[in-house]
């Protein structure tokens, strides 16, 4: 007969134990994000595992700030007045069955304004990547991370350089939104895209107005190397872009490109 001895049975029935507590019984983290993002003036608020008997928040380093109460499981402070990036680290020290710590660095970003517009803050990548839209919270079209890349970008060039880095980036929502089986329509409006960037880079001055763009690499290439920063998203480009090979497409006559700007020209460039 066969059988297992009996302290084999009780080493096999505690190991077996210990791994299933640790495939299925895994312990929650003290603090659930790793990294989270502010810009100046933002009221922060962190939130760690409840039920806890102590708690204790430190700062480590980083702009000092005033933690409004340091002793509960929520760490509350107001980020910092800051010029640049700045990192602040904390640590979170608490006590439930056994003394646990935990670490949190919470990245403060300056207040953009650039040419009279303040653009939205720095999303979570967490958040952002969880789509391939991506997070758009002023709505207008254009990822938040990209719109900001763009101003800080060309801030020091011409505003149109903005305006026609902003209508490429538009066009991206297009891509991702209608894919393959939207692909001849929203090739028209890359086109347009294309086709105001190359009247300021190649055809104003055959019609009395000034060069602007100057780029040696276009606008458009540019924010397309910021726009396909995961994977998903270079995947669903070149979808769009399997659907119109084969296709013969051509951009509008040279003048009337200008008239294929989604901007007001006028206020723009001071015509």
């Amino acid at each position: 007969m066969n059988y297992l001895s009996v302290g084999f049975k009780v080493y096999f029935l505690v190991l077996f134990s210990v791994l299933l507590s640790g495939c299925f019984f895994k312990e929650e983290p003290l603090i659930t994000h790793d990294l989270l993002y502010a810009e100046s003036g933002d009221q922060v608020e962190v939130y760690a595992r409840e039920g806890g008997k102590k708690y204790r928040w430190k700062q480590l380093s980083g702009t000092a700030v005033a933690i409004k109460n340091k002793r509960t499981s929520t760490l509350k402070f107001t980020a910092p007045t800051v010029t640049e990036k700045t990192d602040l680290v904390f640590e979170l020290k608490a006590k439930f069955d056994d003394p646990v710590h935990d670490q949190i660095t919470i990245t403060v970003f300056p207040i953009l304004i650039i040419n009279g517009v303040r653009l939205p803050p720095e999303p979570l990548p967490e958040e952002n990547n969880a789509t391939l839209v991506g997070i758009d919270s002023n709505d207008n079209g254009v990822r938040d991370d990209v719109e900001r890349w763009i101003y800080t970008t060309f801030e020091d060039k011409h505003p149109v350089h903005i305006e026609v880095g902003m209508q490429s980036a538009r066009t991206w929502k297009r891509i991702f939104e209608g894919g393959a089986d939207k692909a001849l329509e929203t090739v028209e409006f890359v086109h347009a895209a294309l086709a105001c960037q190359s009247y300021y880079k190649v055809y104003a001055k055959y019609y009395d107005e000034p060069i602007l763009i100057f780029e040696s690499i276009s606008l458009f290439q540019q924010v397309k190397r910021k726009v396909l920063s995961i994977p998903e998203r270079t995947e669903a480009f070149f979808a769009y872009d399997k659907a119109l090979s084969g296709g013969v497409y051509t951009l509008p006559k040279s003048g009337t490109r200008k008239g294929q700007c989604d901007f007001d020209t006028a206020k723009v460039v001071g015509e």
